[in-house]
Formats: C-alpha cells, structure tokens, sequence
C-alpha cells in the first residue's frame, strides 16, 4: 500500500506540473502564439524559436504550452459531461427500475450495438466541425459505460436496510438518490473518470486531427498534428512536440488513474501484485504477437506491392488520383459535373481550347457566321460516334444542347444548377442532317460562340440514353461509378481521333494532397494532379523518378466582399488591402503555388496588366493610420477595433482546395496585427456555395477560371450590379456602363480597352482581394507514363497525349 501510495504523489505532481503549465502559460510561452511571421514559416528548432515555427511562423513551443489549456479543458469539460450524464440516467436507471430501467437500458444498448468512434465521427460530421460538437457526439456514444456502473452499483445497495427505512420513513425519491445513491457510487465513478481522462484526451486529439474538433481559431494539440502532417517530411517538428504533449499527458493521466484505484481498492492491489509473477511472460507473449504482426503486414504489403506493379508491367492500364469534384457526369446537373467529364476525358465539345486560351474546331470542324454576329451555322465533323456506338448526327447535337438548357430551367421543370444561359441565350436552333450543320441563332449579337461552346456545359452527349447514363464522343467511356471513391472506364471502340492509348483507366477519388502524393510515390497510382503540401511539392520535383508539369494557369484565387455587412465601409477595405503582405503569401504560405497579383484577372493574360495601378500597396503602418481616422478603434480595450458601435469579426469563408484554407487563415492572422478579428469558417464546397449565395459571409475565399470560354466576361460578370447579389453586392454605376458596353461590343481592341478599365475600377474600389494566380500542375511517374502535361485550361486532364511508357 505504502508503494502505492508513493506512485500516486509522484504521478499527482506530474499531474499538477501539467496543469501549472496550463495556468501559468504566458508567463512560460516565449513568443506570442497566435503573431505569425509569415516570412518565417516552418523554421527549425532554434534559439528563438526552441521547438521551430509551424506553415504561418508562430512559435511552435509557446503553441504548445498554450495549447495545454485548450486540450485539458476540453477533455475536463468531456469527461465531466460523460459522468454526469451517464452517473445520473444509471442511478435513475438502477433505483426506478420497472419501465424507466427499461427504458434506458435498451437506449444503452442500441448505443453499444454500434462502434463507438465511428458513430461519433459520423454525429460529429453532421454537427459540423467544432470542439463543442466533438465533445457532445463523444458524450452521447461514451454515456453508457458510466450508466451501467452506476446502475450496477445501485442495485447493490437498493435493499439494503437502511435505504429501506428511508423509504419507510417517507422520504422523497429526490432525497434518497441525493442523500444516498450519489454518495455510493461517486468514488468508483471518479475513479473511472480519472482513468478515462487520458483516452479521452486521445480521441478529442484523433477529432481535431481528422478537422472535426478544434479548427484553426483554437490553440490545441490534435489540431497542430493535422496541420503538421502535410509537411512531416519538409518540418518533422510539426508533429514532434505536439505529439509528444499529448503522450505524456495521456500517459501521466492514465497511471494517475491506476494508482487512485490501487488505493482504494487493496484487492485489486493484491491481485495486482500476484500477477507480476505472470508479466514476464505476457511482456514475451506481447512482443511475439506484435513481431508477427509487424511481418504480416509487411507480407500483405509487399504482396499488394507486387500485385500493382505486376498490373503495371502490362502497361495498359491507368491509375489516375484526383480530387473528388462530383459524384455526377451530367453536364446539366451543375459546373463541377460538367468539369469532371470533360476532365476524365469521356465527354468533348463542338470546340476545343488550345494551351494559348484558342477556341478550335473539335466535332465541328467549320462554321460560317452572319455579318451580325447573330447566326451561327456549324458543321459537324462526319463519322464521329458515341461511345455506344450511335452516330453524332446534326439531330443528335441539337438534341443535346436543348436537354442542357431544359434541364436547368425550372420553368420547364428542370433541376439542373448548371447556368449555360448566363453563357449563351439564343432564339432557335435547327438542325440539317444532309447538309451536315446545325444553325444557332442568337438572341443578341454574340462574338465568341467558339469559346461559348468550348465550355464543358456544351458537351455533346448521346440525349435519348442521358436519363439513364452520361454517354460521350470521349476516348474513354464510364464502365462503373462508386460515388466518392472511384470510376472504372475503358476505351472507347468507336473514338473517331484514333485508338486512345490505354485499355482501362482507374480514376481514384483522393481528397487529400499528402495522400495523393503518398499513393503516387508507392505506386498504387501513376498520374495525379495539384498535389498542393509543400513538402511533397518539393520532394516530388526534386526527384527524377516524377515528371512534374506546370503551366502558368488562368485561376485567380481571390476573396468576394459582402457590401451588405461591414465591409460597405471604404476605409475598412482599403485597410485591408495595405495590411495583406499578398507575396509572402503566395512564396511562403503556399509555397509558390500561386504567382503574387493585384487584379482580378491573371497577368499572363493579354489584358493589360502592366498598365494596372494598385493605390493600396502592401503598408501594415499605413492601414492603422488609415482606420484610425476613419474612427474604427478598440474603444473598449479588448484588442479588436469597432464599427458604428460593434466589434468587428469578419466570418471568412473558405473550403479546402488549391491552398485557399491557407489564404484565409494568413488574411486572419495578418488583420489580428491591424486590430480586426476575422473567424475562419472552413466548409465543404457544396456548403461554402450556398453561404456565397445566401450572403451570410463577410470574406469568401475561392479559386476562379478566369476566361471559362476563352473570354473574362462572364467572370467579371459576378461584379456587374445586375449579377452581384450572388457575389457580395457591390455596384458601381461605373462599373455596371463599362461592363454594359462589353457586353454588346463586338471590336477585340474596343474589349481589351473595356476590361483594363473594369479591372482597375475593381482595384479602386478595392472591391475584391486578389491573391494572385494558381500555377496547375500534373505529376506522373516517370518509368509509366509519357506525356502527361497539364493544359493552360484545365478542362482537360485525361489526353490521347498521355501515353503508357513502352
């Protein structure tokens, strides 16, 4: 007992030093943890920074210390809600008895009958992401534990004797659980609290590290583990001391546990010290049990290992990593189902952009267009097919695009959310099959119907099969599609430019870019695009054993500004603009994935970007002075400046595709040092869309093709006041007459002249923040495939250029 006595002090200082860490933590942090450096981002271990800096250059070691606060508070408050809810409902439970004992138990049950985790995960993904909406899915599916022990406890005691006089005596229900029941089942429950609080530490950690617990607004350990992972290569120390603080809690937290219980329970010690005998050779047991699980694994790997490059050898079919943008191929059904069709290459269009942004003949070979620009007569290319084997007839085209237009317009009972009108409106379109053309009249004079139709909306599919499956004139046709993990395709039989290179495509759906890097480097894929963590980024082109194709893309990433919310303000934009330090962003933040800019529009477009003047360059001094005149101070001492009265605290909404996480959380810590508070929302695509359309957003961060049919207009589209409302409301009347006259202009100097004008109307206003423009990029192993080079415009992903190595 003295032993275990002696334990329990040792593990309760170690304890008690962790928590003084938690207390004590400015007085022991050497560094701000939330002042980021962009410019010193993912530093090593130093003197100034003794555990390094993480991807925004905050010091990583007073990270750490003050993320003990956040990680035992979370747990503390997770295991009290745990004790309470489940001590309560087992001691009602176990007292009642009858049909509220049934009750609860069978809802104990249910709650057992599924795998804890995975039920939380799941209740966890609904909620949202948050460390509030973790701590309550773990409590629901955690209850039940301390539910049954308590109830079980209950029963023991209910007949006694002394319980039964109280009964007998009158005393209330109330009374008796109070003044009885608690009391008889606190210790053994506080002893399974205290044991439970390092497992619970563990899976509020696995949480946030999967992004459903604590996000980037929150200083905790589980969070910097999966914000370190994407460089564990390039900054090992990411995950090192994060990892390390929560192994040492976990296991301080754990022996507490044991140690309490030894104590107060002398049997358990005794039969504790009688099995010491037995460890040895259980230690034994262990070690053989993991050593063959270790070579067992190894086994199944190197098996699955041989497999793949077995399948490999035979050089005829593809395995192709991307990102999962739609569950649909339907050009109808909305802009990202249209993209990945034409992307996988199993869909074309009338027109085919070239890498200089050229609209050229595709399944239309010719066209002849009226002196009005008002009449388009295409002709169709002779003996092209559907990959089922059907003719693409004039008829057919025709049938095709008018199923586009009738399945996105909700009058005629449409569903589709794809927008080809906001492309092209025209009056009628007729078809001649033995002339071979089809003639598209224009509801107003339209000068770019090649670029127009060159978008993936106006794939030409096979509309008489279309309600049942998405048949294309592509190299390769869809043979099955698991929604969310991966698409089988073949070649097509009947292609009409030549046989397509391979014999079956895989196209797997990997959402992560250090798992698609991952999957590429063992083999288990051969080709993947925008591999997006620097670490892989750097290692892959490092290495010649991957080819590594980057083209200078027409993507802007910029963030839309609700002119409904606080952001109507001039001053508060402006400072914004002076207080964004854009290069460091683009060079460090994302590691070159982004070229710097000031417009809208790219500068490698031939809209004269050099002639582009920025009023609000990069001057952190001149954007404090510029709120402070304008009266937007902290009034209060809180550290945050106000607005008619109002703290500010900009909801910035961005999802997790080609780095814009990253933008969004620099803006956030950059306009900290300014005194405006932004809060990260973070969300899936779908939901970020209808937060952009709701206008419940102050800053929306995205990533835009700029010239989707070879031309800005529609683009610069989402500033015009007749569009706006989809895109933060701003107006300009002299935005909206510039933008007017584009539309109807038919002269390309004239358009060029008009678009310089918008542009730098927009950077005036400071309507919009320009990041800078996304470098695309394809990555391929260099002993399978030649060929594979990612297009200016990237509609086009799988090519007849990308070619099995012979």
């Amino acid at each position: 007992m003295a032993r275990s006595r002696c334990q329990f002090y040792i593990f309760l200082t170690l304890v008690f030093g962790i928590v003084a860490v938690a207390v004590f933590a400015p007085q022991i942090a050497t560094h701000d943890p939330g002042q980021a450096v962009l410019t010193a981002a993912n530093k090593p271990p130093s003197s100034e920074h003794w555990f390094g800096t993480d991807r925004m250059g905050r010091d990583l070691f007073s990270r750490v210390i003050y993320g003990t606060r956040t990680s035992l508070a979370s747990t503390l408050v997770l295991v009290l809600s745990i004790f309470t809810v489940g001590g309560v409902l087992g001691v009602v439970s176990g007292y009642m008895g009858g049909k509220t004992d049934t009750v609860i138990m069978r809802i104990s049950d249910m709650m057992v009958s599924f795998p804890g985790m995975a039920l939380a995960i799941a209740m966890a993904g609904i909620m949202g992401p948050s460390i509030t909406n973790a701590v309550i899915a773990i409590t629901m599916v955690s209850w039940t534990k301390y539910a049954r022990l308590a109830r079980s406890l209950v029963l023991k005691i209910k007949h006694q004797d002394y319980i039964l006089a109280a009964v007998m005596s009158g005393s209330r229900t109330r009374y008796i659980l109070w003044r009885y029941m608690l009391p008889s089942v606190l210790p053994t429950l506080a002893i399974t609290a205290a044991t439970d609080m390092g497992g619970m530490m563990l899976e509020l950690a696995a949480f946030s590290f999967l992004g459903l617990g604590a996000q980037s607004t929150s200083i905790e350990w589980g969070y910097m583990l999966n914000e370190g992972r994407a460089y564990l290569e390039a900054a090992p120390w990411l995950m090192l001391f994060p990892g390390l603080a929560i192994f040492i809690t976990v296991v301080a937290f754990n022996l507490l546990g044991d140690s309490l219980r030894d104590i107060l329970d002398p049997k358990e010690q005794i039969n504790i010290f009688q099995k010491k005998r037995r460890v040895p050779n259980m230690n034994k047991q262990i070690k053989a049990a993991a050593l063959l699980l270790i070579v067992c694994m190894l086994a199944v790997t190197t098996g699955c290992g041989g497999n793949s490059q077995q399948a490999a050898a035979t050089n005829n079919h593809l395995k192709f990593g991307c990102y999962n943008y739609s569950d649909s191929f339907d050009p109808a059904n909305n802009e990202n189902s249209s993209w990945v069709a034409m992307r996988f290459a199993v869909t074309e269009s009338l027109f085919r952009f070239s890498d200089k942004v050229v609209a050229e003949p595709n399944l239309s070979d010719s066209y002849q267009v009226s002196d009005d620009y008002t009449t388009w007569t295409l002709h169709i290319r002779k003996g092209v097919k559907f990959s089922n084997g059907n003719e693409v007839t004039p008829t057919a085209v025709k049938a095709s695009i008018e199923r586009l237009y009738k399945n996105t317009d909700t009058a005629q009972g449409g569903k589709g959310n794809s927008k080809p009108k906001g492309y092209l409106i025209y009056n009628s379109i007729t078809a001649d099959d033995a002339a071979g053309t089809v003639t598209i009249v224009c509801s107003k004079p339209t000068s770019n119907i090649p670029g127009i139709l060159s978008h993936p909306y106006f794939a030409i599919i096979d509309a008489s099969v279309a309600d049942k499956e998405i048949i294309g004139t592509g190299p390769y046709k869809v043979d099955s599609f698991k929604a969310g993990v991966s698409v089988e395709m073949s070649r097509n039989p009947h292609y009409w430019n030549g046989a397509a290179p391979y014999e079956k495509v895989t196209v797997m759906f990997i959402d992560d870019s250090s798992t698609k890097a991952m999957a590429l480097k063992r083999g288990d894929v051969d080709l993947v695009e925008n591999i997006t963590t620097a670490s892989d980024l750097k290692s892959l082109s490092n290495d010649k054993a991957y080819y590594v194709s980057t083209a200078a893309g027409v993507r802007t990433a910029n963030a839309y500004m609700n002119f409904h919310g606080v952001l109507k303000n001039d001053a508060l934009r402006q400072a914004i603009m002076m207080a964004l330090d854009k290069q460091t962003m683009c060079d460090i933040t994302t590691s070159g994935m982004y070229k710097p800019g000031i417009s809208v529009l790219p500068s490698s477009l031939a809209y004269n970007y050099d002639k582009l003047t920025n009023p609000f360059p990069f001057n952190k001094q001149a954007a404090i002075a510029l709120l402070d005149q304008a009266g937007i101070v902290d009034k209060d001492g809180d550290g945050w400046r106000e607005l008619d009265g109002k703290m500010i605290n900009l909801d910035h909404v961005a999802f997790t595709s080609r780095n814009l996480n990253d933008f969004a959380e620099a803006v956030a810590l950059q306009l900290a040092e300014i005194g405006i508070k932004v809060t990260v929302n973070i969300r899936d695509y779908d939901t970020a869309l209808a937060l952009l359309k709701a206008g419940e957003f102050d800053l929306w961060t995205c990533n835009t093709l700029t010239v989707g049919v070879g031309d800005p207009q529609a683009y610069l589209g989402n500033w015009y006041s007749g569009n706006s409302g989809g895109f933060g409301y701003y107006s300009n009347p002299k935005y909206d007459a510039a933008f007017e006259q584009l539309m109807v202009e038919m002269n390309q100097d004239r358009r060029v002249e008009l678009i310089t004008q918008l542009q730098q109307i927009l950077i005036d206003d400071a309507a919009t923040i320009a990041y800078g423009y996304y470098n695309s990029r394809m990555f391929s192993r260099a002993n399978k495939v030649t060929g594979a080079d990612i297009a200016t415009i990237d509609y086009y992903w799988l090519t007849t250029g990308i070619k099995p190595v012979r």
